[in-house]
């Protein structure tokens, strides 16, 4: 956590405290001078000249901040972001960011923005109900635009992330934004590298895929040791997209990877363990690795463990584990774990049947583009199978599946 802190009156309360055994400082922040009460706290905070308190600490940046002092507004808005001698507090931390901000402390910009970016839910403080913030991602855009220049490299990077997770909206100035920076920054920040190479080899922008210039910049981003950027040039050099097919180099970029943490990496390591592709067939450390992955909430690795436990692959079969897995993958974007929750609750293998819940599951799998699950919709559709019959828009899943290449699709709609 940062804190800003204040110096204004340290050094000479300090010195009277020393020379006299009183507590000048205490004293003033009792009498309501927010300077001192904004000291003490950070004393509290830290356990300098005082036992360190966070509860203590939390009490007086309230005080200041209720007097009006913007660094005792931030400090709060942190204390109550990260549950720091106070119970956390979202839409708390939120009102006291927002009031840092326009109080003229830039260090509450990222913190605001994110939230905003997110949305925060309703909550209660000092007895007061606080309204649901809605999600605002413009808002939290523009207010990063206007600081994007300050050569703040935290402020480039939350851009980047926010105009990425609106790709398609913001297409040309997320590549406009990182060319610029990357070009002019030798050491620029490994996870805008990513985001920028994910760019270039996709034609984000409105260019043509670029994925020789993609893996250059994953390069950079993997001397630096990033772990998603060795994964990700892992795949290129195991796959020849953008470079030439090396499985030696691939396999020590995963390793490489694996050591530092990636989530990615280990799940794409896993399946080749279990496969026995260019490595030993170890379905046991391939549910490890997936187990280790799934840890981190990485969509397609919890998708993974749910196979496993689902067919006994590593590991003894264990049905609700397996579904609690595809629930949790599919929840956080994972489509296949989507599917396979359809196939499930429409086979009844590893839980109940249950036709309408089958329909949802392929349903949602299918809104996401995957064309086994527009197959599987339009198939329910066509029979009525948890929802009603609707013969227009089952062709139309099932020619959409068809043009993607499934076959069982092309058949029935011949």
């Amino acid at each position: 956590m940062f804190f800003i802190k204040s110096t204004s009156l340290a050094a000479a309360l300090f010195a009277a405290v020393l020379l006299s055994g009183a507590d000048a400082l205490l004293d003033l922040a009792r009498a309501g001078d927010t300077a001192s009460q904004l000291k003490v706290a950070g004393e509290f905070f830290y356990g300098r000249n005082r036992r360190l308190n966070r509860t203590l600490a939390f009490y007086w940046f309230r005080k200041a901040a209720n007097g009006g002092s913007p660094e005792a507004q931030y400090n709060l808005a942190v204390c109550l972001q990260h549950g720091s001698g106070c119970e956390k507090n979202l839409p708390a931390a939120f009102i006291f960011f927002e009031k840092a901000l326009n109080n003229g402390i830039a260090q509450a910009l990222i913190p605001y923005t994110k939230l905003l970016f997110t949305g925060v839910n309703e909550g209660e403080f000092e007895g007061r109900t606080l309204k649901k913030i809605p999600a605002d991602r413009e808002k939290a855009i523009g207010l990063l635009r206007k600081h994007a220049g300050n050569g703040d490299r935290r402020i480039t990077l939350l851009l980047a992330k926010f105009l990425y997770a609106d790709v398609e909206k913001h297409a040309a100035e997320l590549r406009h934004l990182l060319a610029g920076y990357c070009a002019s920054n030798a050491d620029a920040d490994p996870e805008a590298m990513v985001i920028y190479a994910a760019c270039l080899r996709s034609g984000i922008g409105g260019f043509p895929p670029d994925p020789a210039a993609g893996a250059g910049i994953l390069q950079r981003a993997a001397e630096k040791k990033h772990p998603e950027a060795m994964a990700q040039l892992a795949e290129m050099y195991y796959n020849g997209f953008g470079v030439k097919v090396d499985r030696r180099k691939a396999l020590a970029l995963y390793e490489k990877a694996i050591a530092a943490g990636s989530a990615r990496a280990m799940t794409d390591y896993g399946e080749l363990k279990l496969a026995g592709v260019d490595t030993a067939h170890d379905p046991v450390g391939a549910f490890k690795l997936f187990h280790r992955a799934a840890m981190t909430d990485y969509p397609a690795a919890r998708r993974k463990l749910g196979e496993c436990y689902a067919n006994g692959i590593g590991t003894a079969a264990n049905h609700q584990r397996a579904m609690n897995c595809y629930h949790d993958a599919a929840k956080n974007g994972d489509r296949i774990a989507a599917y396979r929750l359809g196939e499930s609750y429409r086979d009844g293998i590893i839980t109940a049947k249950n036709d309408y819940a089958a329909f949802y599951f392929f349903q949602q799998a299918a809104l996401a583009g995957y064309p086994a699950a527009m197959r599987e919709t339009g198939k329910a559709l066509l029979e009525g199978r948890g929802t009603d019959k609707d013969h227009r828009r089952a062709v139309e899943l099932l020619r959409r599946a068809a043009d993607a290449g499934d076959r069982e699709a092309a058949l029935l709609l011949r």
